[in-house]
């Protein structure tokens, strides 16, 4: 149960809304009681009175009328109350589930997320909490309006005669505990193999999905479709075992609360001949009892995806309990007005990583409002410097100043605030442009958009589109052009207005001439930003303040572009080999 202790106190904001489903609940039972058991008794003592003219004509037929067509609209109105607001109770935790994920995986972007798989996340954040919303619409509410249903109606039983009473505690105790334990233990370790196997089936789907191009040129999307349905037909079997052991809890409540109902029958009409009450009563005790089981019907089903839903619970505990590797200060640091950026020795290992360091012992000082290119092969460390500079990671030796105070002492909102990136993989949200762009500011004009986006000569653009900034961009741009989607992320940057921008090949993957108007825009905005650039293109390097060329984790050399050209021969021969 200590697996479910986090998610139940995500009840709590909830809890008036609980206990008004809770409330609806055991009202709509008492009724749905109260009408079969009233119903049989005035049936029986309906018969009764027309043995006799007299009794006939004393029979009073308005009040128990009167109660059945009251019970008769309490269950209607009850159950209708009790499904909204039990529903409204799971949609508001279902809600608050999301955002505690959410809240705790946050920090572990991307230094500790990047070892879960895409769809195996996706699976947690779908399949898993929507399994844990069954915690207390399908478990705990309609266990405690069992138990609440019970204890008033042996209450009942024990004011017309103790032993009805006892004879019902029993059954009802075999049937709303025995038999939901027993299925419990029979579908939990079935109830976890189901979680795992649909956590299997949803991650590898969706890794098909998106190599679908690559499974179709290679001729493989074959071989992967047959995996993919023996992966759902073990599924199905599991599936269908756990319906087996449904079926069988039905059938023992049902069974017990027969058994139940002619026990209680043999038990009370002795009573009735002795005169503790009369023979229309044997009636409503016997149906009244039937319908009492309503209340622990669902109990054996409930009970028996709890294994299912402790694996949910165990799933989402693996990735929200694994601590964050990076860890921020609350309060900013002094604000020194200096934006030079210094790498001392800085050397640093992807973990997990069997190979040597990404980066060793790097040195390197970028001077506040100046440029500096980092060049070199894939692989040597150009990237995880950039990484490192945001604290996606920190360094395993060394440090980084931004000017002269150590990274660490930055909270988060001041060192975002510090930073913007641009990159070929800078995403845009399957939204429409104006919320692309406020990303960046939430409380942003559209003047100030407009602004933005004619300093990033997307202006005419937008403003050609019938619905302007209103435009919906696609999933990942996909209703943009590549230097549209480019000069998306730039006004979103502008907008912002960093005062440090990492730019990590932006331009890769544009054609030649869509590269030089964006490079051409890109300078144009870069005064008095002190800039750090990866790329491949020639064409930038004579326009930075410095390069770096990178080989092997290190630094081979740092100067002007020319310069290296003369001086470096690695350097040299790297751009007429790789540069255009």
């Amino acid at each position: 149960m200590k697996d479910l202790l986090p998610f139940l106190t995500l009840l709590r904001p909830h809890r008036n809304w609980a206990l008004l489903a809770l409330f609806f609940g055991v009202l709509t039972l008492l009724a749905s009681i109260g009408l079969l058991a009233v119903s049989s008794w005035f049936l029986s003592a309906s018969a009764v009175a027309g043995a006799s003219i007299v009794a006939a004509k004393n029979f009073n037929i308005f009040y128990p009328s009167a109660g059945i067509r009251s019970c008769a609209m309490a269950r209607t109105a009850g159950r209708y109350l009790e499904r909204i607001i039990a529903h409204e109770t799971t949609l508001r935790l279902l809600s608050s589930l999301r955002v505690w994920f959410y809240r705790q995986i946050e920090p572990q972007a991307p230094a500790s997320l990047y070892r879960q798989r895409s769809g195996d996340l996706l699976g947690r954040i779908v399949s898993d909490i929507d399994t844990l919303d069954g915690l207390f619409i399908r478990v705990f509410a309609p266990s405690l309006v069992a138990a609440c249903i019970s204890l008033l109606v042996c209450a009942f039983l024990w004011w017309l005669a103790p032993g009805l009473a006892l004879l019902f505690l029993l059954f009802v105790f075999l049937a709303g505990v025995v038999i939901p334990l027993l299925t419990q233990r029979l579908g939990h370790r079935i109830g976890r193999r189901i979680q795992q196997q649909t956590a299997l089936v949803r991650t590898n789907l969706v890794e098909d999905l998106q190599g679908m191009a690559d499974l179709l040129i290679y001729g493989a999307h074959r071989r992967h479709l047959r995996l993919r349905l023996e992966e759902s037909s073990r599924l199905l079997k599991l599936q269908e075992k756990m319906a087996d052991i449904s079926g069988f809890g039905s059938a023992m409540v049902t069974a017990l609360a027969g058994v139940a109902a002619v026990g209680a029958l043999y038990v009370a009409l002795p009573l009735a001949q002795e005169g503790r009450f009369d023979g229309a009563s044997l009636a409503l005790i016997t149906f009244g009892i039937l319908a009492a089981f309503e209340a622990v019907m669902p109990l054996p089903g409930a009970w028996q995806t709890f294994g299912k839903i402790r694996a949910a619970a165990q799933r989402i505990l693996a990735v929200t309990a694994v601590p964050s590797d990076i860890i921020f200060v609350q309060e900013d640091a002094p604000c020194l007005g200096n934006d030079s950026i210094e790498f001392h020795n800085v050397s640093f290992r992807y973990p997990q990583s069997t190979g040597q360091n990404a980066v060793a012992q790097v040195a390197l000082c970028l001077p506040q409002h100046t440029s500096l290119a980092l060049v070199g092969p894939s692989g040597c460390g150009k990237t995880t410097l950039a990484h490192l500079l945001t604290r996606f990671w920190d360094p395993d030796q060394g440090r980084i100043t931004i000017g002269g105070t150590d990274l660490r002492r930055f909270s988060e909102p001041q060192l975002r605030g510090m930073i913007t990136l641009i990159s070929q993989k800078s995403h845009i949200f399957n939204a429409s442009l104006r919320d692309n762009l406020l990303i960046a500011a939430p409380e942003a004009t559209d003047s100030q958009l407009l602004n933005v986006l004619e300093r990033a000569r997307l202006a005419d653009f937008v403003s050609s589109l019938p619905q302007g900034l209103d435009t919906w961009a696609g999933e990942g741009g996909s209703q943009l052009s590549g230097g549209q989607a480019r000069r998306l992320a730039l006004g979103r940057a502008l907008l912002k207005d960093a005062r440090i921008w990492l730019l990590d090949e932006p331009t890769e993957g544009l054609d030649n001439e869509t590269r030089r108007q964006f490079n051409t825009t890109l300078f144009a905005n870069l005064t008095g930003k002190t800039v750090l650039l990866i790329t491949h293109n020639e064409e930038l390097l004579g326009q930075m303040d410095q390069v770096c060329y990178m080989e092997k984790a290190g630094i081979v050399a740092i100067g002007k572009h020319t310069a290296l050209l003369d001086t470096c021969e690695p350097y040299r021969r790297f751009i007429g080999k790789n540069l255009t």
